[in-house]
């Protein structure tokens, strides 16, 4: 958890070590900048010349779309290749020397994601997706507790044929955020999830609806004794003895504060041995800035506020009392 004293440590690891390798490090984010400026000046000629042959009536397909289109690629490529040594560079040098401040076990790869295997084993998020895409991945133990991170976004595609007969398809995102899984400590001999509790009338008629149909896809629903956490989660299972067992009055207490604390409709899952708990955002982490020097502690003190917070959810659900046992 965040201190007064984590922050003065923070900066004087800034101060001694992460300064002079950012400020070497910001040579190459100053050179992508100057790519940037640099691609402005073929993109800009190659739309003049394609106005010139739209307006001027002279139609050449090729030059009016392509042309703009080509030079708008291969400049984007030009940027991307020294932006994205900066951006790699700045990771491993910010993010990975973060994460061992907080824990020495971490290993963190930029490159890397929570596998499509564990997503699907979270049961969390069940439509079929097209795309699958993550970075950012974590992984070590906290006291007792081996968790894993990263950042996910998963998406299903539809299509469809405009009256003019072209076909065009469309993205939607199923699930945008960080899934963390963490060792529970014990094998569940059931599937039980915590669903975000969504509100309204139409809200009341589904929850009336799935009761009368006999649930939802989760299983059947089980009802918490507690008022506050039932204003903000439903609870689901194919075992209501172990999730009443599993869910105890503690938990739901501490999964209210997490709840306001992440200020998103976080969804939790008990499956096989592990917790599951995905955190829908639309933040993009541990991400450097284009336009913002390299070696400025606010944005290391960002990266490192999100990094407190991630792994903080074991003491946040206190996972390291082994508030389950195993059987």
């Amino acid at each position: 958890m965040e201190t007064r004293e984590n922050l003065v440590e923070l900066k004087t690891l800034f101060d001694t070590t992460l300064k002079d390798q950012l400020e070497d490090l910001d040579k190459i984010r100053k050179e992508a900048v100057k790519r940037c400026y640099l691609s402005a000046v073929p993109i800009l000629t190659s739309l003049l010349i394609a106005m010139y042959f739209a307006f001027s009536g002279k139609s050449n397909e090729w030059i009016i779309f392509w042309l703009p289109s080509l030079m708008s690629l291969a400049m984007y490529y030009y940027v991307s290749l020294k932006w994205n040594v900066y951006r790699d560079g700045y990771k491993t040098q910010v993010v990975g020397k973060l994460l061992k401040t907080f824990n020495d076990s971490f290993e963190y790869s930029p490159n890397d994601h929570i596998s499509p295997e564990k997503y699907k084993a979270s049961g969390l998020y069940r439509r079929h997706y097209h795309r699958y895409n993550g970075e950012d991945y974590v992984r070590g133990v906290v006291g007792k507790t081996a968790i894993e991170f990263s950042e996910l976004h998963t998406q299903y595609k539809t299509t469809r044929t405009d009256s003019k007969g072209k076909r065009r398809t469309t993205w939607h995102t199923i699930f945008k955020g960080v899934l963390f899984i963490a060792d529970a400590n014990k094998h569940f001999n059931g599937k039980t999830y915590i669903t975000p509790d969504s509100e309204g009338f139409w809200s009341s008629v589904g929850k009336s609806l799935n009761n009368l149909l006999g649930g939802s896809g989760f299983g059947e629903r089980v009802a918490m004794e507690d008022p506050e956490f039932e204003r903000h989660f439903e609870v689901y299972s194919d075992d209501q003895i172990e999730a009443r067992y599993l869910i105890s009055t503690s938990l739901m207490q501490r999964l209210v504060a997490f709840r306001k604390e992440a200020n998103a409709s976080v969804a939790l899952s008990f499956v096989g041995d592990s917790l599951h708990i995905g955190i829908p955002s639309r933040k993009e982490y541990f991400e450097p800035k284009l336009f913002q020097s390299a070696a400025n502690f606010d944005a290391v003190k960002d990266i490192y506020q999100d990094l407190d917070f991630i792994t903080g959810i074991v003491e946040d659900l206190a996972l390291n009392t082994r508030i389950w046992t195993k059987t």
